[in-house]
């Protein structure tokens, strides 16, 4: 659609940027049913809420997140400032709570700290099912404390309690490790060791992932990788003692809980600061990708 502009008045589109998009009176019910779950849930589970800039330093990202992921290298959306500073609209808020918990010193008291947060963020990607420029995020964060697998079996517990809330069907959780400082090393080595006859055919962004990211390797959706993928190697083969135990640990946690899950040993995530469990959730029977997802990460602080 396009206004008549005045004469001498050039004429713009009446529409919102591309993969963005307005949410109009008739829409806000279920918004806010969706904010007034995910606030009683964080208040039963004690969760403490918390609210970041929507601008951070692009630092936080790229040292967090890590320079090598598809978000840091394509999707960032950048702001200079005036007097020199590179900001960034905040693509995900992992990277922005521990900046909070380091810069306020949350470190000390009780621990572990436990947040809950909800906003607007944004990644300059190709718009498509389940996939804005400008989202909407809501998470929960458990940090300090011991290295516990409980915690990581809490925040599946509530992440699932939230979908049932919402009378979402067909929930199907995977869940993975992805290892150590100890072990990821070698499976990396495997991994593009593996890959490596097949750098002519498989797509030029995993051509260069096997130099760059090669664990970005299990997480390509495009055609021609998949039948490279599926015969990669095995990361839980891979995995060391303390990893296994840990990953065991929280499975047991989460047949306790009556949480059903499935095993999947491809199952990486995008952001590099997570370690051991990753995970994702699913509706069965729909094409809008995870719903959910998360994982452990012992290094980000």
């Amino acid at each position: 659609a396009r206004i008549f502009p005045a004469p001498g008045c050039r004429p713009f589109p009446l529409q919102a940027p591309k993969g963005m998009h307005d949410i109009l009176p008739g829409e806000q019910v279920w918004w806010d049913r969706v904010a007034r779950v995910a606030r009683e849930l964080a208040d039963f589970y004690s969760f403490g809420k918390i609210d970041t800039p929507i601008l951070e330093h692009a630092a936080v990202f790229e040292r967090g997140v890590g320079g090598e992921t598809d978000l840091i290298e394509k999707e960032m959306y950048m702001v200079k400032t005036k007097g020199g500073d590179a900001l960034a609209l905040r693509p995900e808020n992992t990277a922005g709570v521990m900046r909070a918990y380091l810069e306020h010193h949350l470190g000390r008291g009780v621990q572990p700290k436990k947040f809950f947060y909800q906003g607007q963020f944004f990644r300059h990607e190709n718009p498509q099912a389940g996939r804005f420029r400008q989202f909407h995020q809501l998470g929960y964060e458990i940090i300090g404390g011991l290295n516990d697998p409980i915690y990581d079996a809490q925040v599946i517990l509530v992440f699932q309690r939230l979908l049932e809330e919402l009378r979402l069907k067909n929930i199907l959780l995977k869940i993975n490790s992805i290892g150590c400082r100890v072990c990821r090393p070698g499976y990396k080595r495997a991994l593009q060791n593996y890959y490596k006859p097949f750098e002519k055919k498989i797509c030029s962004d995993c051509a260069r992932r096997i130099k760059t990211n090669p664990l970005r390797l299990l997480d390509c959706k495009k055609e021609q990788c998949q039948e490279f993928k599926a015969k990669a190697p095995n990361f839980l083969d891979k995995l060391c003692a303390t990893c296994s135990q840990h990953l065991k640990s929280v499975l047991e946690y989460l047949e306790e809980l009556g949480i059903s899950y499935q095993l999947d040993n491809q199952l990486v995530r995008g952001l590099e600061y997570y370690s051991r469990t990753v995970f994702e959730f699913f509706i069965e029977g729909t094409d809008v990708g995870a719903v959910g997802g998360g994982g452990r990460y012992d290094y980000l602080a």
